[in-house]
């Protein structure tokens, strides 16, 4: 039976379906990560023009140069430490590094020499394209995703677009307070989704722990596996910082009823696929981070929220338009094509207002940083992280 294109990935997911349903996180789980078949684990790039989607890094690379700075200030506020340790989860095909590590090498001296930057990626094809990208560099280190930083971690822990890709539980609202999962079942030679029970114990309390109540019929989305991410990282972190870029909402407006069939997507080929099940392996399946619960994950471990706003917020905080207004050199066309990928990246419609940026410290002072500072018109949108 060929459920998917790829011989591997379609035994794995025979012998995961032979004894019937399984809840839609293992089916996530193998047709992104499988060693062989999984979407990310492919040979060539996922990310571009041919690719299925972009990424902020793709489009420009004013992002990372704006992140340098930031990680100055954090050596900064650490006492300037002899080493600055980074660990960036799910760097895909290492661009966003590439930005920083340039931004730094040719700019910020002191922070060139400290930096000792990791690489947690679980796509071997995706590890070896970054190996080559930076064989020249001394300062690059690798880890599978799966590892955390050690105990005891002083540093950074940078997640680019990476908890949105993280296997998720499928969750329907049905009458009263009943609440079903739903599963994945093999039906003729296709795949379907079906319901039954809760197949983890901390999804029965989820929404009602959260404040929030789902409309009958509204489905929804739970990604334990990024609040247990985000819970094992601050634990092992001594002092420093979790820096998060992703699509996401306060719990109160991800669950809300705007959303009734959730936030699960598959893509392909730039284009919104109607059925996630179709094709597994080929297509890009990603759903909303809850930053409500990404916060109380790592709280409970002595983690504060340091900044939370909106990626064209934080770029403004930056400095980037001044940093623009710098770089002029006489090339006009250079110019126009430097403003030109800052509007892909700023755009308040685009990805400038749907990826959200949060900065979560343990035992650090990072109060006060120009990249969160608030407005006005940014307060609702902490208030309602909190509620």
């Amino acid at each position: 039976m060929n459920i998917a294109s790829h011989p591997e990935l379609s035994k794995a997911l025979a012998d995961a379906l032979e004894n019937g349903p399984i809840p839609f996180r293992r089916f996530m789980e193998l047709a992104l990560y499988h060693p062989e078949g999984g979407y990310y684990c492919h040979e060539s790039p996922r990310i571009g023009p041919g690719g299925d989607f972009y990424t902020s890094p793709h489009q420009s690379p004013w992002l990372g140069r704006m992140i340098a700075p930031l990680l100055e200030k954090i050596r900064g506020r650490m006492a300037e430490p002899s080493a600055l340790h980074v660990w960036e989860y799910g760097p895909g095909e290492g661009w966003l590094a590439f930005d920083i590590l340039e931004s730094i090498r040719a700019s910020q001296a002191a922070l060139h020499q400290a930096i000792a930057y990791t690489f947690a990626e679980q796509s071997a094809p995706a590890g070896a394209r970054i190996r080559e990208k930076f064989q020249d560099s001394d300062n690059i280190r690798f880890a599978d995703a799966s590892r955390y930083p050690p105990a005891g971690f002083e540093g950074v822990i940078l997640a680019h677009e990476f908890l949105d890709a993280l296997p998720v539980h499928t969750l329907i609202q049905k009458e009263g307070r009943l609440l079903e999962e739903r599963y994945v079942a093999l039906q003729g030679e296709g795949l379907v989704f079906c319901e039954g029970a809760l197949s983890d114990e901390r999804l029965s309390g989820w929404f009602s722990n959260l404040g929030v109540r789902l409309s009958r019929g509204q489905m929804a989305e739970v990604n334990l596996c990024a609040f247990d991410w985000v819970s094992e990282a601050a634990r092992r972190m001594e002092r420093g910082a979790i820096l998060i870029f992703d699509y996401g909402f306060s719990a109160r407006a991800l669950y809300g009823p705007t959303r009734p069939d959730g936030a699960l997507r598959g893509y392909r080929n730039h284009t919104l696929v109607s059925d996630a099940l179709s094709r597994p392996g080929e297509t890009d399946l990603t759903t909303h981070v809850d930053f409500t619960s990404i916060l109380r994950a790592a709280m409970p471990h002595g983690m504060e929220l340091a900044g939370f706003t909106d990626q064209a917020r934080f770029l403004l905080g930056a400095g980037l338009p001044r940093a623009l207004e710098n770089m002029k050199d006489g090339d006009d066309e250079k110019t126009r094509r430097e403003r030109q990928s800052v509007m892909g990246i700023m755009d308040p419609t685009g990805l400038g207002g749907a990826i959200k940026v949060m900065l979560l410290s343990k035992n650090l002072n990072l109060s006060g940083l120009s990249e969160f500072s608030m407005k006005p018109d940014d307060r609702e949108s902490l208030e309602t992280l909190f509620g």
